[in-house]
């Protein structure tokens, strides 16, 4: 897998059109920011914001501004076969116009390997290169599912359970969360499990110990400071949950932890 090119958030005008050979050497992957026409031959595509499409390397290229200005986030780059098949193995489809959940997902990555690319530092081609394999991974994600209801809400399962974990001391509830996506609390139960593998209320109590866990490890703290932090009602609560979820409790977690570092 090698990166060639690349651009971040690109423009032109409205009557932008680009007609081209097949690059032959090459794939070129566009995510689309703005409406977009693709032809071939005597057929003509339309494509929304938010979608990408990969050109294969025998395609010849035929595209543009589709009643706006023109803007996207483009790059290039080649595949060994065995590559090739285990992308399309994943669902990638080339040559196809794909609507995704969060293009801006794809777009993020690319801005982060284009910097990287260009920043000149002593691994930069090879991070761009893994960035790569992460950013074809991120596409697989969205366009190789089965597009049931799980998928409709796969971001904005993805953005609770991070917000989950990057704020442990927030107290939540399985009736809050499931308002946010105006979903039922049993069927939102439902669809986290499905993409998880665990139930959101398990999930909340998981980023409380793995806090936990973190402070035990890397800090004096008290256990009933611990315990104060996460907002827990006693430290006996406490230690009773951290034993049931880890299988010892926080000052064996402590003892064994210090003996490793």
């Amino acid at each position: 897998m090698q990166l060639k090119c690349i651009g971040y958030n690109r423009g032109h005008n409205d009557h932008f059109v680009l007609k081209r050979p097949p690059r032959k050497i090459e794939y070129v992957m566009l995510v689309l920011r703005s409406h977009t026409f693709f032809s071939f031959g005597e057929r003509t595509e339309h494509a929304a914001p938010g979608s990408v499409f990969i050109y294969d390397k025998t395609t010849p290229h035929h595209f543009g501004a589709d009643g706006e200005p023109f803007l996207h986030d483009w790059i290039t780059f080649d595949l060994t076969e065995s590559e090739r098949g285990h992308l399309l193995s994943l669902g990638v489809r080339l040559d196809t116009v794909c609507k995704l959940r969060d293009v801006f997902v794809l777009s993020d990555l690319i801005k982060t390997i284009q910097h990287e690319k260009y920043s000149g530092g002593a691994t930069s081609a090879q991070t761009a290169n893994l960035y790569l394999q992460i950013l074809l991974l991120k596409l697989a994600e969205q366009v190789g599912g089965s597009g049931d209801a799980q998928n409709n809400y796969h971001a904005e399962l993805g953005q609770l359970r991070t917000e989950i974990y990057a704020n442990p001391r927030e107290k939540r509830t399985a009736t809050e969360l499931a308002e946010r996506l105006n979903l039922s609390v049993s069927y939102f139960q439902h669809l986290y499990k499905q993409q998880f593998g665990v139930s959101p209320i398990a999930d909340m109590i998981g980023s409380r110990i793995e806090y936990a866990k973190d402070l035990l490890s890397s800090t004096d703290y008290t256990i009933k400071m611990i315990a104060d932090e996460l907002d827990y009602s006693s430290d006996i609560r406490f230690i009773q949950q951290f034993k049931t979820v880890t299988g010892q409790t926080p000052k064996t977690y402590r003892k064994n932890s210090r003996k490793l570092q």
